[in-house]
């Protein structure tokens, strides 16, 4: 099969099961997660077939492209030297997105299975499938596009189903609430998005990314022009990859299906931004002001989101606290110049962080409870499956030898400290927090004392038995231990043992053992984990220490840094503010005073005419004599010179 072909199953067969799914009868709803499932797993076995006949790498980048639209007439923009502009759609296969859409397709497919398990009794698992068939379809295109234009109308599509996913469970207003609050805020940075693509294509006549690089790009434009070009379009990534100030939707996102969770918010739509990055790398690093702008920012997202994870009691939005922190570290090392760095650990993290939102959705479906103090108290650490992919996963996260997160992370520690020595303490720092909550965690659901009335009620609360259990724990089991096989085995594809395969492939460069960072991640990780250990040993007594503590830390921490806080303000204070003060104009001025108020003058005009009119000739001749007096008195005084 050639490679168009597997391009187009790759992006069609989602779209397919989608639709399959809406048409099914009411009675035939049940087989729609088999459906999606199959479509997932022909998406991925796809990738990897396409993946395996490119292994070597030649031959790329390869385009299909078909021509959309094409306006020759330059009288559109006088102060623009270009012939025509040509907007095309198609398929771009190169390194970068050969590789990212394995990622996506591969763990697609893991959450699907997973997802058979965790909704085998929602009522509405097939809209459920659907949308997430509909996710699937829309992420793929993402990153196929062969230019901004298409790449931006699919990041569109991966917001609208995030919006659908998130707010799956509806009747839940917090549900509905995170949904619409993730919605508003990626639309208000995709605004920067889609008018850095204006700018761009009216100045340069086009978008496609393998002509977006730094040559082509200076003889263009100027560096001031580039520099506002970059930051519009890194809008658009500080939205769909959480980054400061618009990380706050990413923790409340964590209201939908866990399974979400892990597909969405942490392996693929927020990885798009990063991985938006590295497509249009050379776009962003024609501007070192845009660079170090990216930097900044992935700064202060790692630092923000490693905080505020230590302090969650929701497994959930530690995970997700963390997530921001990661992404902030990708961003931070794409921002130093690293666009190798920032994909490995993209590779890396999505699988053992998919892995983790998975292996909280397993406690969360047996224990009934997101709270990491109630999940141990009610037998957490008794579920070995669940324990074993925690573990493995946090070790990964932690960057703890030789899970994946010890190779990527640590490649990024190395970037930054080449290049700044500012951001490297800062990405120190993130590293400690990171191993901190993370064993902390860890800490709390192993050593909880289990409450026997808690046994009792979880007990209670125990699913019912079905005729397909074996098949649905499968379908718990699977997903975790394939996931943690590939969270340890692909961070060795970025290392001298297999010959740094996978850094070579996404552009880097070899790397070697740096005996000095060796040590820095080793007194990290001992510290952190040590920290953890003394106030968590007896998560009984840390619980009532921290319920107790008060201190302007914890509420600095407890209100997220104020950043709610002004979002609230700037929503309900100033923008229902000028909202009202745009209704009071609306109501009073351009309705009563201008709409209604001269509809009643000529209403009164009128009723005043009537009152002439009363169709008697000697008032007629009257008003016309009294007039006709007036008239003749003002046009003797104006010829006598008085006025």
């Amino acid at each position: 099969m050639n490679d168009l072909n597997l391009l187009w199953i790759i992006q069609l067969a989602p779209l397919v099961a989608f639709l399959l799914i809406q048409l099914l009868p009411k009675n035939a709803k049940r087989t729609a997660p088999l459906i999606a499932m199959g479509a997932a797993l022909l998406a991925a076995l796809s990738s990897l077939a396409l993946f395996y006949a490119h292994r070597d790498g030649n031959n790329m980048p390869q385009q299909y492209i078909y021509q959309w639209l094409k306006v020759s007439d330059k009288s559109l923009w006088p102060f623009v030297t270009i012939d025509h502009y040509v907007l095309n759609i198609g398929f771009l296969v190169d390194k970068l997105n050969l590789l990212m859409i394995t990622v996506v397709t591969v763990i697609a497919f893991f959450v699907h299975l997973f997802s058979y398990y965790y909704m085998a009794e929602d009522k509405s698992r097939a809209r459920y499938f659907g949308f997430l068939s509909f996710f699937a379809f829309s992420m793929t295109g993402l990153v196929l596009s062969t230019n901004l234009l298409q790449t931006f109308l699919f990041w569109e599509l991966v917001g609208l189903t995030s919006y659908l996913l998130i707010g799956f469970w509806y009747e839940k207003q917090s549900a509905s609430t995170a949904a619409r609050k993730a919605f508003v805020i990626n639309r208000l940075a995709d605004l920067g998005f889609y008018l850095g693509i204006v700018v761009l294509f009216i100045l340069t006549g086009t978008l496609n990314f393998t002509d977006l690089n730094h040559e082509f790009l200076r003889q263009m434009l100027p560096a001031s022009t580039l520099t506002i070009i970059g930051i519009l379009i890194f809008m658009g990534v500080m939205g769909k990859s959480a980054q400061f100030p618009f990380h706050v939707w990413l923790p409340d996102a964590m209201e939908g299906p866990t399974p979400v969770s892990a597909l969405i918010h942490s392996a693929t739509m927020v990885a798009a931004g990063v991985f938006l990055l590295a497509r249009a790398f050379g776009l962003f690093s024609s501007s070192e002001i845009t660079l170090l702008f990216i930097l900044i920012i992935g700064t202060l997202t790692a630092l923000v989101g490693a905080s505020l994870a230590t302090i969650q009691r929701d497994i959930k939005k530690i995970l997700a606290y963390s997530t921001v922190s990661q992404l902030g570290l990708m961003v931070m090392a794409i921002g130093a110049g690293s666009a190798a760095a920032g994909m490995f650990h993209l590779t890396t993290h999505a699988f053992f962080k998919s892995l983790l939102f998975l292996t909280s959705g397993a406690f969360i479906h047996h224990f009934h409870s997101n709270d990491i103090w109630e999940i141990g108290q009610r037998g957490g650490k008794r579920d070995k499956v669940a324990v074993a992919a925690l573990c493995l996963g946090l070790f990964s996260l932690c960057g703890i030898f030789p899970f994946a997160g010890f190779f990527s992370k640590d490649l990024i520690l190395e970037v930054l400290r080449e290049h700044n020595l500012f951001f490297y303490i800062a990405a120190i720092l993130v590293s400690f927090l990171t191993v901190y909550y993370s064993f902390r965690m860890l800490f709390v659901i192993l050593f909880s004392k289990e409450k026997k009335d808690m046994h009792a009620h979880e007990t209670a609360l125990a699913h019912p038995h079905h005729s397909s259990t074996g098949a649905i724990e499968l379908c718990r089991v699977i997903p975790l231990a394939s996931l943690a096989i590939i969270s340890v085995v692909m961070g060795f594809l970025g290392t001298g043992w297999l010959d740094s395969r996978l850094l070579l492939w996404l552009g880097g460069e070899e790397t070697h053992v740096n005996s000095e960072l060796l040590i820095t991640t080793l007194i990290l990780i001992v510290s952190g984990a040590l920290l953890a250990y003394i106030f968590f040993k007896n998560p009984e007594t840390a619980e009532t220490r921290l319920t107790q503590s008060r201190g302007p830390i914890k509420t600095i921490l407890e209100r997220k840094f104020f950043i709610d806080d002004v979002y609230e303000f700037l929503t309900k204070k100033v923008g229902m503010g000028i909202a009202g003060a745009f209704a009071w104009f609306d109501r009073k001025i351009a309705k009563e005073l201008m709409v209604n108020g001269t509809a009643y003058r000529i209403l009164d005009l009128g009723k005043i005419s009537s009152k002439i009119q009363d169709g008697l000739l000697q008032d007629y001749l009257s008003w016309a004599v009294g007039v006709g007096i007036l008239v003749a008195f003002w046009l003797v005084k104006s010829n006598s010179g008085i006025f």
